[in-house]
């Protein structure tokens, strides 16, 4: 059984909700017996040589892994391009020590990167209906059959649909710090949360909306399939590098 490693070296979380959509898109796919283990950040290794560069101790880390793993996956975020061109002007930037990691041709074929365009709230994104449900769950009436029941419901429906984009990696921020995925994903949750209850002060909107802490259970309420994967590449790449070690 080939094992894989998703390595996501920005936040730990990302590793539980991006280890729920690889399993996800492992059963899409069909593919059979591949093992899927995440981990993030703190996976990787304290400086303890003296010279050693950070891409060093991140390509001696790759090694280890790769003594019982088949392929070691990167995902990180890409955010807007011109967060993309700051981190590449930045010669120890994450994005430039992976880069040196997987261009090293002692780990040709077995180390690969997938940024996650433009975060990771754009792979939750590709299914809007599912992210409604993880916060209609909360209401009894629609922990049953949830999306059928939203389906169903007229202004739940329209209000899905005015936040389902074609293209998730088009949701860009224009400048750095700008309103990207994650955001989007907020202003969603806080339209969703009142049209669930009407009663719901402000108050308890911005305590109840969408953090990234949320993001490993909302992934259990996002559907892959053909349809939602045309949504995004990058979580279509992340399938295709996968698929590689079928």
């Amino acid at each position: 059984m080939p094992n894989i490693r998703i390595w996501t070296l920005e936040s730990d979380i990302d590793a539980k909700a991006v280890e729920c959509l690889a399993n996800k898109l492992v059963r899409h796919l069909e593919l059979e017996n591949l093992s899927i283990q995440t981990v993030g950040p703190q996976a990787v290794p304290k400086r303890n040589q003296r010279g050693a560069s950070p891409s060093d101790i991140l390509g001696m880390a790759v090694q280890n892994y790769l003594k019982q793993d088949d392929c070691v996956i990167f995902v990180i975020d890409s955010d807007g391009p011109m967060s993309a061109h700051q981190r590449r002007q930045e010669s120890n930037s994450l994005i430039n020590q992976i880069t040196r990691v997987v261009e090293n041709s002692r780990f040709n074929g077995k180390v690969f990167l997938v940024q996650a365009v433009q975060e990771l709230e754009a792979w939750l994104l590709i299914d809007c209906l599912g992210i409604f449900c993880y916060f209609a769950s909360k209401v009894a009436q629609y922990r049953e059959n949830c999306r059928d029941r939203v389906s169903a419901n007229q202004s739940f429906r329209r209000l899905v649909g005015s936040y389902q984009k074609g293209n998730t990696e088009k949701i860009v921020e224009a400048v750095t710090g700008g309103r990207g995925a994650k955001e989007y994903l907020i202003e969603f949750s806080k339209k969703i949360l009142p049209a669930l209850n009407p009663n719901k002060t402000l108050r308890n909107i911005t305590r109840e909306q969408y953090r990234e802490n949320m993001s490993p259970e909302i992934a259990e309420y996002v559907l892959i399939d053909q349809q939602t994967l045309k949504c995004n590449n990058s979580l279509r790449k992340l399938g295709t590098v996968l698929a590689k070690f079928q």
